[in-house]
């Protein structure tokens, strides 16, 4: 049986390399290919290319870099449609693996086309609702209200919750290493390189601020090498000896769980830091190209995906023009300083994750792709 994936993005990378681990657990003999990032290298995909690396924020960025995804998207498709593969596996990445999937439904009418992680259609371009109906095969959903949304709106598509794959990344030493003599601060600013750089210096300024009232560890966080050494650099120019600041790569939600606060960029990066048990402020800022057309056209309250699934302000998010370093500054001092509305929200966390499903997110995908696709 062989396989087509695509991953666009680093935390699609993650779900991806999971799945092809899952999917040959179940069947060794499945082959992998397509495009996505160094971890599903590593699991074993045959990449026709790093498409993860190239990852871009907002309708500008996609603008000024259109050429080069339409060289990408010509020749996945070109890949494809020689491999011939039993399935179509879509991870996330709405922006260019919608176009794909109607492409090669035309291109390989057999193919079986499946689409992990729903685009935010219930957020924002609902209409993509109707496409996922007309051209996929099944649509396997990781946020439990999913499943009932597109059963009221698109009834003829195939949706299976299968849980969040987070939850496999589950451990038992939440909170337990912290050392309640230090202050220890995570400092997220995301997973692709423009998103660090648009976001890690105002994170760095708050630091410097927060620091003048309460001296802490500053730990910057990066889900790779890459970006790592990104941060690095940013770091060495932005901060003086004043503020101990410390870059980790990897092991994100075990940094995580040995620090007190973490100041994140709204992201899958808002659910590590509820696994790990780690209060949060939660931070993003867009260019005004991006910001505008997505304030008319985004229809939830909130960003931070624990928000969303609590339905209301459980963590703080400092949006736009609020996300400012003293701002940030202020509401994390708040939170320090105040021993009971960092249990109320570790409780809320709580709450968030009970709602996800248990382990076994990646398995249980696997198991609905090949009963589809045999």
């Amino acid at each position: 049986m062989r396989v087509f994936l695509i991953a666009g993005e680093a935390s699609g990378d993650h779900l991806g390399a999971d799945l092809i681990e899952a999917l040959r657990q179940r069947n060794p003999a499945i082959e992998c290919y397509g495009a996505g990032g160094e971890r599903m290298l590593a699991a074993g995909q045959r990449q026709s290319l790093d498409l993860a690396s190239h990852g871009v924020i907002g309708i500008w960025d996609v603008l000024l870099q259109f050429p080069k995804y339409l060289r990408f998207f010509s020749q996945l498709v070109k890949d494809c449609s020689a491999l011939q593969p039993n399935a179509v596996i879509l991870i996330d990445y709405p922006g260019f693996n919608m176009r794909f999937m109607r492409r090669i439904r035309a291109v390989l009418p057999q193919t079986k086309i499946i689409y992990y992680v729903s685009p935010q259609v219930w957020a924002w371009r609902p209409g993509r609702a109707a496409l996922l109906q007309k051209y996929a095969d099944l649509l396997l959903s990781i946020l439990p209200f999913e499943e009932a949304w597109f059963k009221e709106r698109q009834p003829a598509l195939k949706v299976a919750w299968v849980g969040h794959p987070i939850l496999d990344r589950l451990f038992v030493s939440r909170g337990e290493d912290r050392d309640d003599e230090t202050t220890s601060v995570a400092l997220l600013p995301g997973s692709r390189e423009k998103e660090v750089r648009r976001h890690l210096p105002v994170m760095l300024a708050a630091a410097a601020i927060m620091n003048e009232s309460r001296p802490a560890r500053f730990i910057c966080l990066a889900p790779n090498a890459r970006v790592g050494a990104l941060i690095k650099e940013i770091v060495a120019r932005e901060v003086g000896y004043a503020i101990d600041v410390r870059v980790r790569i990897g092991y994100t939600t075990t940094h995580m769980s040995r620090c007190h606060l973490a100041l994140v960029t709204s992201g899958t990066a808002t659910l590590e830091c509820a696994v790990a048990g780690t209060p949060m402020v939660v931070y993003y800022h867009v260019g005004p190209f991006t910001y505008l057309p997505g304030k008319f056209l985004i229809k939830v309250p909130y960003l931070a995906m624990v928000n969303l699934l609590l339905n209301r302000g459980a963590v703080p998010e400092l949006i736009q023009v609020r996300a400012r370093p003293a701002a940030m500054a202020r509401a994390a001092l708040d939170l320090l300083s105040n021993p009971s509305r960092m249990q109320k929200q570790r409780e809320d966390l709580d709450r968030a994750i009970g709602l996800l499903g248990g382990p076994g997110a990646s398995r249980r995908a696997a198991k609905e792709i090949l009963e589809l696709s045999y």
